[in-house]
């Protein structure tokens, strides 16, 4: 074992190749997991340009390849590390790094197994490093096994008695399994990393890969494009900007009503129709369109709003990276144009067990815990019927889980722009598609004046098979 007195920075500029007698045989760590908010801006930008990384940078990426610089070809890599890399855009500058520096042997997804404390879903990778890189031409194949805690959806699925994970990781096959922690659901396979060095590696078994490339080949494009699919805003500031006691402010302090609008969150995120129990949130927000532009408003015309601003002043101007970027202190980070509100949008919560698409009709102000879609201009309104009744489908659930391999702890999935806009959606003009469009007009005027949920449940399982049925398949047809 070779080892190197005191600790190295790791963006050290001496090459770290030159740190060691010679290069190693193997490694195996556990890297940290910082993302790039929480390194901040400076130690993000030192770690990109001293590893070559783009996007989005987590500090387990530059130990990847601080790690590759001092194996010997032919050495072997094994880490466990968090499982975003295998299929967030923010990584694919490390997923190209390793389809090229490595021959990729095992992939294991732990998913939701809980294999540590921490609120992670870690993975497993064991490559080999190459003789030489390889950029073009087909990159090979890896195994990979996918274990993730069964949710409960499929009782009728026969479990077979295990004493560990680790007994089920020794088995490695295709299967359901009851461990004391609850029951694994572990699917294997063949990764193919083709010869797009960049894009997502999709854990997928041949019938999944098979069910997904028929509903592709069912599809008339992607949602990103007919819409625009976008998160919320930000303030990074909620507690001054996001109240539901507006009301409840001294009268100097109550913000003029057209600085108010009313927002959407989580909290209202139900299928079809949003959910107006509790608390309605307003935020306040200062900007406005003026000759196509966006632009702050100038609180000289609103004295009671900036009033209130003043107030907070002080930690409104601890936002540095706002003013920093040439804009006024009381500004909020991640704004939108007003006028684009206005026009009929779906909206959706970033992170959910089920699927909670509602279509909003009134010019809501979404909040950045949920995300919203728009159609661009030109596309025929129905069609965001069409886009509504996929979205909250079984079909589409089943697809984002195989394609986009995204499930968190407690079955809960992320929602984002990524991988939503990359939902495919049936030919709109079909008999089939113009039912699903009338059935979810139907369910969005139902949850207006709420019918019983037995009666929802009938029209949902309807459109369930219906939208199967628009894609080409058998309804009830799983991979």
């Amino acid at each position: 074992m070779l080892s190197t007195p005191g600790q190295m920075a790791l963006w050290e500029q001496i090459p770290l190749a030159e740190m060691f007698r010679e290069p190693f045989d193997a490694v195996i760590a556990n890297p940290p997991y910082v993302r790039t908010q929480v390194l901040g801006t400076g130690k993000s930008r030192r770690l990109a340009e001293r590893f070559r990384l783009r996007g989005k940078v987590d500090l387990y990426q530059a130990f990847l390849v601080a790690m590759t610089q001092v194996l010997r070809p032919g050495g072997v890599l094994g880490v466990i590390t968090s499982n975003r890399f295998l299929t967030t855009d923010g990584a694919a500058t490390i997923r190209e790094f390793l389809a090229t520096q490595y021959e990729v042997c095992e992939i294991i997804d732990l998913g939701d197994t809980k294999v540590f404390a921490a609120a992670v879903l870690p993975a497993v990778l064991i490559g080999k490093r190459r003789e030489t890189v390889k950029r073009s031409g087909h990159l090979g194949a890896a195994r990979f096994i996918k274990v993730y805690m069964e949710s409960g959806t499929d009782g009728a699925l026969e479990s077979t008695p295990s004493a560990s994970l680790g007994e089920v990781l020794s088995r490695g096959s295709a299967g359901t399994y009851q461990v004391p922690e609850g029951t694994l659901r572990v699917t294997t396979g063949q990764l193919s990393l083709g010869d797009d060095l960049r894009r997502v590696w999709s854990l997928a078994s041949a019938s999944e890969e098979e069910w997904v490339r028929r509903v592709r080949a069912g599809s008339a494009g992607v949602f990103g494009d007919v819409s625009h699919v976008r998160v919320g805003i930000k303030t990074t500031a909620d507690r001054v900007f996001i109240r539901s006691d507006w009301h409840t402010l001294p009268e100097a302090l109550q913000p003029e009503d057209p600085l108010l609008r009313p927002l959407l969150r989580h909290e209202n995120a139900q299928r079809w129709r949003r959910r107006d129990e509790g608390e309605r949130y307003r935020v306040l927000y200062p900007h406005e369109v003026s000759g196509g532009h966006r632009r702050a408003v100038d609180l000289s015309l609103y004295p009671k709003a900036r009033a209130y601003l003043e107030s907070h002043r002080d930690r409104l101007e601890k936002r540095r990276y706002v003013t920093q970027s040439g804009r006024q202190w009381y500004e909020i980070w991640v704004p939108h144009d007003p006028q684009a509100w206005a026009a009929p949008k779906i909206v959706f919560p970033d992170i959910s067990p089920e699927p909670r698409f509602f279509l909003d009709c009134d010019g809501n102000v979404v909040d950045g815990d949920c995300y919203w879609i728009r159609l661009r201009a030109g596309i025929p309104p129905d069609l965001l019927y069409l886009l509504l009744a996929v979205s909250n489908s079984r079909l589409m659930t089943k697809f984002h889980d195989i394609v986009f391999n995204n499930r968190l702890y407690a079955g809960r999935r992320r929602y984002i722009t990524q991988y939503v806009s990359r939902y495919p959606f049936p030919p709109p003009d079909t008999p089939t598609s113009r039912e699903i469009v009338r059935l979810a007009k139907a369910l969005v005027s139902e949850m207006s004046f709420p019918a019983p949920r037995a009666d929802i449940e009938v029209v949902e399982d309807r459109l369930n098979a219906l939208v199967e049925k628009a894609f080409g398949l058998t309804p009830g047809e799983r991979p």
